[in-house]
């Protein structure tokens, strides 16, 4: 099985992700602990240290998510620590983070000495909400409001987790503070779960990836009570479905069924050592386990296949529906809520897990095509706000969330992927690297005392490569590289060691230099051209890619503010019914197909990365990368129609 390079052994160089890097830094640092601790004081009987909480979804009163950002949030500050820019922004990083455990600490020993039938419980609702999710009859006065109280456990335990194993080369004590907490937390779950009599009530509730955080914890803990409590949270006729090949996706919520698919593969990575399976498994068990690649693969297959639109993205109204109705979904209905940005986030998690595992090379390119558009476009580049959906047809516009009157499931997760921008960028594997994303970065390999440096020319497709020694006067490991060669490039590939070309032999999708020692540089060209994509329920609803760039026409920038409530406190764009929404050509489809490739116009000298005008159009589109849109509407799709 493919490791991945710890965080802070990669720097980021591409002023584009800095930006988008320090913004989400930037609003981390702004957030006040004590208001996120509010519920969780109130819950153990403890004054509160805020006057108030935050509102949104962290809100007291209404249907509510209260707790769950406090998760995120614990992430996003552990990762910040890593990719931090300087002491003194790790330092106000970590200042926050310790307001954070030490609270929650003080809350989980209150609450367990109050309650010791509960011991280890955390959380900003009552444990009421777990015994509503298994049905119990309860007064209505007795009710919480929470309205999925186990996908919110999840956030807290996977940020305590993520916590302790990012906090310990800056503070082991605190690191090791997180870790218990975990533990006592993992074990009360065990206890509670081992009490529900039907749990099927509890898996038809989303819970996100409480597998897969519960088996994390127990290759930490080793404790067989938090492997039981993993088990407990497996879906077993779900991945049974999914492992014989079943498409059960239509209407299925889709940002339940993706973390649960990332517990099946949590399973089965867990148990990738011999030692550990043959230790804590039984035969039975043991022979189970490869149905759980296989329900991972058949679902990234299902989604990837037949759900998913251009940018990586995937769902409409948060739902799957019927395979490969994009055009309906988009258009037919209701097109501001298509892509849930939770959803990409939770889709690289399952294709880098899934790439670590097999080594398949389309798990990569999935991924870059995500990163590239669903991902960095999900930012506004002002101000560091993130989106909830993104629309995919033509005249909506992007929606960000307010700085402190929302807090979303997609602004936690946007907090953390921007504090893991080049988690995917290279792995190991023995002493071979695979370079697997393209984006400028200086990497540093002790192992081998060796850095890498990238520079790339995204404008281009360009990328070089230059191998120094670490520290000088001591010995250097030489290794392999691995390149990945992108889905999207032409054939027309180049390489260069030292300046000498190289001839090209490609195996599954890499290209592999070996003996690589420090002074060794290497230069790439993947040949980035205009593709177009249609989709599967109607072969002239269009988009466009440059390279991996999807690109979306500039459709003005009226009314942005005439946002629309959608959900549970949630905004959703609304469509400029004036807007284009049609290509139209004077010529035949086939001519049109045919003349794109060849006479487009490609300009460089642009405020955009690129810019694209496209032949045989009547209407006076300029079409630029999607993920640099913001403040404007666009077209991503459009409706290719010929001129009467």
């Amino acid at each position: 099985m493919l490791t991945n390079i710890p965080l802070n052994n990669i720097q980021l160089t591409d002023p584009e992700l800095l930006r988008g890097q320090n913004n989400t830094i930037n609003y981390l640092l702004s957030l006040a602990p004590d208001r996120f601790l509010y519920g969780f004081q109130k819950v153990a009987g403890l004054p509160t240290t805020a006057s108030k909480p935050y509102g949104g979804w962290e809100r007291l009163r209404g249907p509510n998510f209260r707790g769950h950002f406090l998760g995120h949030y614990l992430s996003a500050l552990a990762q910040g620590l890593d990719i931090a820019k300087d002491d003194v922004t790790r330092s106000k990083l970590l200042a926050k983070l310790e307001l954070c455990i030490t609270g929650l600490n003080r809350v989980q020993q209150v609450y367990t000495t109050a309650n010791p039938q509960s011991a280890g419980y955390l959380s900003a609702f009552n444990e009421i909400a777990l015994a509503q999710i298994n049905g119990s009859t309860l007064p209505s006065t007795a009710k919480e409001n929470v309205l999925v109280p186990w996908y919110i456990l999840h956030k807290i335990l996977a940020g305590l987790i993520d916590t302790y194993e990012h906090l310990q080369q800056y503070n082991l004590g605190l690191a090791n503070t997180a870790l218990h907490m975990a533990d006592q937390f993992g074990t009360y779950i065990y206890h509670r779960v081992s009490q529900f009599d039907d749990r099927q009530k509890v898996l038809k509730t989303e819970y996100g990836g409480m597998n897969a955080a519960l088996y994390h914890l127990f290759t930490i803990t080793k404790d067989r009570r938090h492997l039981a409590a993993a088990t407990y949270f497996d879906d077993m006729d779900l991945f049974n479905a999914l492992a014989a090949g079943k498409d059960i996706l239509t209407n299925q919520h889709a940002n339940t069924m993706i973390p649960k698919v990332i517990g099946a593969l949590s399973r089965y990575e867990c148990f990738s050592d011999p030692k550990l399976t043959n230790f804590y498994l039984d035969a039975k068990a043991r022979q189970q386990l490869p149905r759980y690649l296989k329900a991972a693969q058949h679902f990234w297959d299902m989604v990837v296949n037949h759900h998913t639109y251009v940018t990586g993205g995937n769902s409409q109204n948060e739902h799957f529906h019927s395979a490969d109705d994009l055009y309906h979904d988009a258009v037919l209905a209701d097109g501001a809520t298509t892509c849930e940005t939770c959803n990409t986030y939770n889709m690289l998690k399952l294709s880098r897990a899934l790439f670590k595992v097999t080594g398949a090379k389309q798990y990569l390119d999935y991924y870059e095509q995500t990163y590239t558009n669903a991902i960095l476009g999900s930012q506004n580049p002002k101000t560091g706000m993130l989106t909830y959906f993104q629309p995919m047809a033509a005249g909506y516009y992007k929606v960000f969330n307010r700085h402190y009157n929302d807090f979303w499931c997609c602004t936690g997760t946007g907090c953390e992927s921007f504090t893991k921008l080049a988690d995917s960028y290279y792995f190991l594997e023995n002493n071979t690297l695979y370079v697997t994303q393209y984006f400028a970065n200086q990497l540093i390999l002790p192992a081998q005392n060796l850095r890498l440096n990238m520079a790339v020319d995204r404008q281009t497709g360009a990328i070089a490569v230059k191998i120094h020694q670490l520290i000088p006067n001591e010995a250097v490991k030489p290794m392999q590289l691995k390149f990945r060669i992108p889905d999207w490039c032409s054939q027309d590939t180049e390489l260069r060691r030292n300046q000498i070309p190289q001839n090209l032999t490609e195996t599954a999708g890499f290209i592999t230099m070996t003996q690589v020692v420090p002074g060794d540089t290497f230069t790439l060209h993947f040949k980035m051209t205009l593709t177009l994509t249609t989709a599967p329920d109607n072969p002239h609803y269009v988009a466009l890619k440059y390279g991996p760039y999807v690109l979306a026409g500039l459709l003005g920038d009226r009314d942005l503010t005439a946002d629309r409530p959608c959900g549970t406190l949630v905004r959703a764009a609304t469509r400029n019914p004036k807007a284009s929404y049609f290509l139209t050509s004077p010529v035949t489809w086939s001519q049109w197909l045919k003349a794109l490739p060849l006479n487009y116009q490609l300009n460089h000298k642009t405020p955009y990365l690129i810019s694209v005008t496209l032949p045989n159009v009547n209407e006076p589109i300029e079409f630029v990368p999607y993920y640099q849109i913001f403040n404007q509407r666009y077209g991503i799709y459009f409706q290719w129609q010929q001129a009467e």
